[in-house]
């Protein structure tokens, strides 16, 4: 049985899968965020630490990624 056309020819992004590093961070239940364990700074005010990505990054419909 043939496949849908749409199927065949829609091009399929990788997925990438980036893992944040919570290592030396505990999440805070009454503020309700990460915090460093020894420098009490929250996880979102350090530049080196990978944050986790937003739905921005959604490629259903291409309005984020016009230049493609």
């Amino acid at each position: 049985m043939k496949t849908h056309l749409l199927l065949e020819k829609a091009y399929v992004y990788p997925i990438n899968q980036e893992q944040v590093n919570f290592t030396g961070y505990n999440f805070n239940v009454q503020k309700g965020y990460w915090v460093n364990d020894t420098s009490m700074q929250p996880l979102v005010l350090n530049p080196l630490v990978q944050k986790p990505r937003s739905k921005k990054c959604d490629r259903e419909t291409g309005e984020d990624q016009k230049g493609e």
